[in-house]
């Protein structure tokens, strides 16, 4: 029975010398872990959220960008400025038909604000789309070569374009929001 309390107050004596004890309070000096600075953890469904959202509108640019054809001919006569303004105004009726369609399909918003800057994007696109097909649709009906049925067209055109400022920058419209920012630092389709 002498291994016992001999092996105890090793187990004291150990103890003892390590300088510390179990319920002692921490030294003044964090570990190396403590020291580095956390950054806060980004809620899954917000960068989902907003991954959907920012790919929503950067297709929206990229596909605008890709379809952009510099070189393409002046048209010789009114019959071919005719067909290239409806091609114009018939892929920005896609192009922002497609951003809406995309947007609308979001699940709920994390946040009201996300909703807000949705609903702001939705509204702007689905005006462009309407615009533009509507134009595109009278301009079609016009008999070839009708110089007059261009200029509403042409008007339409650049109220489509117009009314779409402010809608290449998802992350900007939520920038009032930490969450959300720290959610679209997270998101891939946030990153283009």
């Amino acid at each position: 029975m002498k291994i016992v309390p001999a092996l105890l107050g090793a187990c004291l004596l150990l103890t003892a010398c390590s300088g510390t004890t179990a319920g002692a309070p921490p030294s003044g000096r964090p570990s190396p872990a403590e020291s580095i600075p956390r950054s806060p953890t980004a809620d899954p469904a917000a960068v989902s959220w907003m991954d959907g959202f920012c790919a929503a509108v950067h297709g929206y640019r990229e596909r605008t960008n890709r379809e952009a054809d510099p070189t393409s001919p002046t048209p010789s006569t009114v019959a071919e400025a005719q067909r290239d303004l409806s091609a114009a105004l018939g892929g920005i009726a896609a192009r922002t038909g497609e951003a809406v369609d995309k947007l609308t399909a979001l699940p709920a918003a994390p946040v009201p604000l996300a909703e807000t800057a949705r609903k702001a994007f939705v509204t702007k696109y689905t005006k462009a789309r309407d615009r533009a097909a509507e134009a595109k649709t009278a301009l079609d009906r016009a008999k070839p070569g009708d110089e007059a049925s261009q200029r509403p067209a042409v008007r339409a055109l650049d109220d489509a374009q117009q009314g779409l400022d402010g809608t290449y920058d998802p992350v900007g419209a939520v920038s009032a929001s930490p969450e959300l920012m720290l959610a679209a630092a997270n998101a891939p389709g946030c990153k283009a």
